[in-house]
């Protein structure tokens, strides 16, 4: 039997209008394996700024934690400055009468030794916070040559990366010039030579940036080997400082002098419980005796014991003491001078840099970029031969090295000065 030609048409309609409705896609009944969705890169942690870097180390440091921790023995040395002697007790049987002797001895300080234990507990648990200031300060000067130390490569490699580009169309002209017989064939392989020269700089760069970032890893106590992207300016100054604000800074948190004045003040604590300790400790007993035969059954008895400071009332140890606050005192006038000088000294050479770095950014670079330009123009022009280009490249190359090792430089004079001043520079 003959099917008319609509015949075709109306089955090929029912059936896409079937795998609509079914949701069918065409080549699932051949056994195309159906599309997958594309997997999602993982997403990137955000940059790392200096203050976050900072705030994370203070919580994962193990350096400031362990110097943390040093607190609840400084605060354990405090109850046990505080805990009072024990009672006695002894008993005694024997043949003669009274055959059996029980007695309590009760020990009591007086004189205010316990007091002064206590307080010379409490300023020695002051070092506890100076061993935290110091670990902060310890934490802040390692960041920041890290952190900048990063940064600082991530520059060089993007500086490297700027001047392949500048040595790759010097060696496009040089093969251009030299396919239209207006080179010879030294001039590029001058330029391929200047192209392998930057490509091994730039893998020197991305080499050392591997090892800083290690640098890093171990101040915020984490694997070595965990990738990390740093932002931030390593030209970015705080704020100014002049040396008499520097050294009113440095004399109050500088950490150094804060121990030599605590050590001081618990020197003297401790001549006063020396001085306390003059005072005898009486003992009063109490107590029974029994079984005397013809006499008593048993009987009550009471005492004091007493210790005369006769020969030794702490003489020595008094004198030892003193002798010891007025050495202290010396060592704290002469770690002052020491920081005078270190302050002074730390403080002019942040000025010089800041300087290098100002000339560098305003004058000598942009002077060495436009001479590049101004080269490699006039060696595409036809006037200059390849090696002044390549003497151009060379020289810009070596001036931006020499100002992100300024920069660099700079930033580690801030750490030095903070590791002064005993506080961050804001």
């Amino acid at each position: 039997m003959n099917q008319s030609p609509a015949v075709p048409y109306c089955r090929t309609i029912a059936i896409a209008a079937l795998l609509v409705v079914t949701g069918a896609r065409p080549g699932a009944a051949s056994g195309a394996a159906p599309q997958q969705p594309a997997a999602s890169a993982p997403a990137q942690a955000a940059p790392l700024t200096y203050q976050a870097a900072l705030d994370l180390a203070s919580t994962r440091n193990l350096g400031v934690v362990a110097a943390m921790r040093q607190r609840a023995i400084r605060e354990a040395e405090v109850r046990i400055a505080g805990q009072r002697p024990n009672p006695d007790f002894s008993f005694e049987a024997t043949r003669d009468t009274p055959h059996e002797v029980l007695s309590f001895g009760f020990p009591i300080e007086i004189g205010g030794k316990r007091a002064r234990r206590i307080e010379l507990a409490q300023e020695e648990m002051s070092l506890a916070d100076l061993d935290v200031k110091q670990a902060q300060r310890t934490l802040r000067r390692n960041l920041r040559q890290a952190f900048y130390g990063l940064l600082a490569a991530d520059e060089r490699v993007r500086d490297g990366q700027a001047v392949l580009a500048i040595a790759q169309r010097v060696r496009d002209t040089a093969n251009a010039r030299f396919t239209e017989g207006a080179a010879p064939r030294l001039e590029v392989m001058e330029a391929d030579l200047g192209v392998a020269r930057v490509e091994a700089e730039i893998d020197l760069a991305q080499s050392s940036r591997q090892a800083l970032q290690a640098d890093l890893n171990a101040v915020l106590n984490q694997p070595p080997d965990r990738a990390i992207n740093v932002t931030g300016d390593l030209a970015a100054a705080p704020t100014a400082l002049t040396y008499a604000d520097a050294l009113k800074v440095a004399t109050d948190s500088n950490v150094d002098l804060v121990r030599a004045d605590r050590e001081i003040a618990i020197e003297r604590r401790r001549t006063s419980v020396l001085r306390a300790e003059r005072t005898p400790t009486p003992t009063f007993s109490v107590g029974g005796v029994f079984d005397a035969p013809g006499e008593f059954t048993a009987g009550v008895s009471a005492g004091l014991g007493l210790t005369i400071p006769l020969f030794s009332r702490n003489q020595g140890e008094i004198a030892q003491s003193t002798a010891t606050v007025s050495q202290l005192q010396a060592e704290r006038e002469s770690a002052f001078r020491t920081l005078e000088a270190s302050l002074y000294g730390a403080w002019a050479r942040l000025q010089a840099l800041r300087k290098q770095a100002d000339v560098y950014r305003e004058k000598l670079v942009p002077t060495a970029t436009d001479l590049e330009a101004l080269a490699e123009e006039s060696y595409r022009a036809g006037r200059s031969p390849v090696l002044t280009v390549l003497d151009a490249q060379r020289n810009l190359r070596d001036v931006r090295r020499e100002y992100l090792q300024a920069l660099a430089d700079y930033q580690a004079a801030i750490a030095d000065l903070e590791e002064i001043l005993g506080a961050p520079i804001i």
